[in-house]
């Protein structure tokens, strides 16, 4: 990592891509810090750069976009909670902001839009502090040991209004998890596992998945909608329409938007 505070421009971005080395099968994780985009710069076998804590810096082929929908296909929540709480923030459409991903604590920050192109995105768990140097640029600080390691080149209010929203969405998802513990005592919870395991150990999920869940849950709403709109005209939809619209759905939701 850079000591000082280099700015993330075309010649501060060539610098560290200098710097790195090549690994395409690359992806976000705890320990990444920020992903570049570099896709316009036009550099040799390089859409991205991943600085990590412990990897160092790393350029991919992949995108940023390919590493940032990589990363929330690992997590409880996509993209469509933290857009749902933008459009209850806001009481308009979530497309006029910048939606940050918040997923409980894996946060991941864009510095501008990602609609119409690759963004890049800053991993808000190992950004220890942030400030505004301006009205242009805004210094990153992910060690204890000195300020801002880096500068980029955004609008400072606007990424400060991105890091308030993904705040705000961490906050309302804590308060939803908060309301079903109420509801979920560690008695309750004890009780519940040994009666199960006593009972019904046949019968008991082998491998419980909360976004495969979500996604059933989506389907069966998408399937009821679908039903109680033909029903309205004494029709029947067919399973293949059926299917299709699951899988539009599905697609849109895996979109950066």
């Amino acid at each position: 990592m850079h000591k000082s505070n280099l700015f993330l421009d075309e010649t501060g971005i060539r610098k560290i891509y200098r710097e790195a080395f090549q690994d395409d099968q690359a992806l976000i994780t705890s320990t990444t810090t920020m992903v570049i985009d570099t896709h316009k710069l036009g550099l040799p076998n390089c859409q991205a750069i991943l600085l990590d804590k412990k990897r160092g810096t790393i350029f991919t082929k992949r995108s940023t976009n390919m590493l940032v929908k990589k990363f929330i296909s690992w997590q409880n929540f996509n993209f469509v909670l933290s857009t749902f709480i933008i459009e209850e923030l806001y009481h308009d459409h979530s497309h006029r902001h910048i939606v940050p991903f918040v997923s409980g604590n894996q946060i991941l920050l864009p510095t501008r839009g990602y609609v119409h192109s690759p963004a890049s995105w800053i991993v808000q768990a190992n950004l220890i502090d942030y400030c505004c140097l301006g009205q242009n640029k805004v210094g990153l600080q992910f060690s204890k040991q000195h300020g801002p390691e880096y500068i980029i080149p955004v609008n400072s209010h606007q990424f400060t209004t991105i890091y308030a929203n993904a705040l705000i969405i961490a906050e309302v998802q804590t308060r939803m998890i908060e309301q079903l513990i109420a509801d979920f005592p560690h008695k309750f919870i004890k009780g519940i596992h040994n009666k199960t395991r006593e009972l019904f150990p046949q019968q008991l999920p082998q491998d419980i998945n909360f976004h495969k869940i979500t996604e059933s849950f989506i389907d069966k709403i998408i399937e009821d909608v679908l039903q109680y709109n033909f029903s309205l005209i004494d029709e029947k939809p067919d399973e293949k329409y059926i299917l299709q619209v699951k899988n539009a759905v599905k697609e849109r939701q895996k979109r950066l938007r």
